[in-house]
């Protein structure tokens, strides 16, 4: 199986078509050391960028130089790469073939590639993914997978916190990062990703469609009829046809209207002033039992306020019997002689009658109950009125509307026309007008009833859409989860290996049962737990990465790159012996590897027991002899 492997075989860094940096690498350890601030992560962060790295944070010396030039060995041959020193979206060139073959060739041959996909251009991601054998993206929504995303996965570098798995980035997201670690682990493609990219877009529209579509129903009447676009082009074609036959009658009103249509017209026109008295008649009804019905309410208003008072009234002078009938008076009210006291509670001290409180208990709730009564009746009865009066109200204006439609068409018919032809004539144009004004109106609601039903139409669609893939997405899920944990769990055995193998410093790491790597959560966790001292973070992050790549080199349904690269390996006060460990463990399990692969990583904490050529890069750097040597 051809899985993704990639090296880097040189770098080089100009300033003013003068080199700055210059070196080779090879496959396995590659071991760039000197002292601190001698321009080491300048290095590792020109490898980061010239592999397509959104990087723009450089450091004074980094930011002097011109461009840096990179050739790197892929599964389908080799590249060479140009970026000049710019900003995260800086595009680079590139070359198809090595190092001295780019050199011969001026302009023929490069291409330049943007960092981003568009739908009109090809990435530089997408062009080296295809070389390393790694999934290519299918949509542009998903194409925010790229070099720059995977290479957070592979760059360890001093500004991100330890704690942090990926490379830090102001505007991250989990949902990125998640799909980037499946992808390294052998998730095939991107389709899950995809899926959760349509389907937020796919709700969001579903969302907005049922939104319009909400608005445009209560705007549009109850009538079935009217809320159809074929019963409305019915309708329509119904009122078109009545607009054309009063037309032919217009044209041949001297054929329609003879002796006989005079008698007719006189005949008409009592009948539609009997029916205008009528339509009177019913209205100031209808206004007089709106009157009766008002003043029925008000005085019903002023009744339950008058019971309510009542039942109040009521429960106050209860409570005031209750507490009076309590005091035992010690003079008489009448006389203030001294009275006996009376051993009876139920006889008065002042009259000596025999009181019954329960009784007078009885008495108040009679009243009040025959009160509540009375309330409840009245209420029922207002509702009543209140009912009527608004049906009264609307029959009234339906009424109404019928009237002045009636003296309307009476006007137009009998008090405008001097002669029954005038009145056949303007019977037949007051019909057409009418005839338009409902075509006006049942126009604008064609466009509304069309606009539901294609909305309906598109809800229903979206719904589908939607179902479909969620029921897609959660079978991949489910396929998923199963080469994840398998890859997860090849990752978990080399974390405990490794971490077995540190110093005695951190007790979490002495005999650890499962090291976790959280993708989305940006996180690691030994047996739960994270955030330990700040050079155990240091080793546990290193970790994690060592063990992506040892479980990737071992399984070839990984789709990682095979190489790494860990910018000082003893970052945040770890002591030199911790150090040498880890530089030791990197050598020694990276090498059983059979297949190619590659590890940079940076070091002022050199073991010297590395202190080989097949594994340092360049000289010991030094304040005096820095990684880049810039001409004034």
């Amino acid at each position: 199986m051809n899985c993704p492997r990639f090296t880097l075989n040189r770098l080089r860094v100009l300033r003013h078509g003068h080199v700055a940096y210059d070196q080779e690498f090879h496959e396995g350890v590659n071991i760039i050391r000197g002292e601190n601030g001698s321009g080491k992560s300048t290095i590792a962060d020109f490898i980061f960028y010239a592999l397509g790295g959104e990087f723009d944070s450089w450091k004074e010396a980094a930011a002097r130089c011109d461009e840096v030039q990179a050739e790197v060995v892929t599964n389908h041959g080799k590249l060479t790469l140009i970026r000049e020193i710019g900003n995260k979206t800086t595009p680079i060139k590139v070359f198809f073939g090595a190092f001295e073959q780019a050199e011969n060739h001026a302009l023929a041959g490069w291409e330049t590639f943007p960092i981003r996909r568009s739908e009109k251009r090809e990435s530089f991601s997408q062009v080296l993914f295809r070389s390393l054998n790694i999934p290519e993206a299918q949509s542009v929504g998903a194409s925010n997978i790229t070099m720059h995303q995977v290479m957070r996965l592979l760059y360890s570098d001093q500004r991100t916190p330890s704690t942090r798995l990926f490379r830090f980035e102001s505007f991250d997201r989990l949902d990125i990062r998640e799909a980037v670690g499946d992808l390294i682990c052998g998730i095939s493609g991107y389709e899950v990703y995809e899926i959760s990219l349509k389907l937020r877009d796919l709700d969001a529209e579903f969302a907005k469609v049922s939104q319009r579509l909400t608005s445009l129903i209560q705007a549009l009447p109850h009538n079935v009829d009217l809320n159809q676009p074929d019963k409305i082009h019915s309708q329509c074609r119904q009122l078109d046809e009545k607009k054309s036959v009063a037309y032919q009658e217009i044209e041949n009103v001297d054929s329609l209207v003879d002796q006989g249509y005079s008698k007719d017209f006189l005949k008409e026109r009592q009948s539609a002033q009997q029916s205008l008295v009528k339509k009177k008649r019913v209205m100031a009804s209808l206004e007089d039992s709106i009157t009766k019905h008002e003043l029925e309410l008000t005085e019903l208003t002023k009744y339950q306020k008058f019971l309510a008072e009542q039942v109040e009234q009521v429960k106050v002078a209860e409570s005031t019997f209750q507490a009076i009938g309590a005091i035992e008076f010690t003079r008489c009210p009448a006389c203030l002689s001294h009275l006996q006291p009376v051993s009876d509670p139920n006889v008065c001290n002042v009259c000596g009658q025999h009181t019954d409180p329960e009784k007078e208990k009885s008495k108040y709730n009679q009243i009040r109950l025959d009160l509540e009564i009375q309330l409840r009746e009245s209420k029922q009865l207002f509702s009543e009125h209140e009912a009527r009066l608004s049906k009264d109200r609307v029959e009234l204006r339906r009424v109404k509307g019928s009237y002045s439609k009636s003296l309307s068409e009476y006007s137009t018919k009998f008090d405008l026309s001097s002669s029954p032809r005038d009145a056949f004539l303007a019977e037949r144009y007051q019909r057409i007008g009418q005839i338009d004004q409902e075509l006006t109106h049942l126009t604008g609601m064609l466009s509304v009833a069309e606009e539901v039903q294609s909305l309906s139409n598109r809800k229903q669609e979206l719904q589908g859409q939607i179902t479909d893939l969620s029921d897609r997405r959660k079978v991949l899920e489910r396929r998923a989860q199963k080469r994840r944990s398998k890859a997860l769990n090849a990752v978990s055995e080399w974390g405990r290996l490794l971490l077995r193998s540190d110093l005695d410093r951190q007790p979490e790491f002495e005999n650890p049962e499962l090291v976790e790597l959280n993708f989305r959560d940006d996180a690691m966790f030994v047996d739960g737990q994270m955030n330990f001292a700040e050079s155990s973070n240091v080793f546990l992050k290193n970790t994690a990465i060592f063990s992506l790549f040892m479980a990737a080199g071992n399984d070839e349904l990984f789709n990682h790159p095979r190489f790494i690269l860990l910018d000082n390996v003893e970052d945040k006060g770890m002591e030199v012996e911790r150090s040498h460990l880890f530089q030791r463990l990197i050598v020694e399990h990276s090498t059983e590897l059979r297949k190619r692969h590659q590890v940079i990583y940076t070091t002022s904490m050199m073991n010297p027991d590395l202190e080989l050529d097949d594994y340092v890069i360049g000289p010991h750097y030094t304040h005096d002899k820095r990684t880049l040597s810039l001409k004034s």
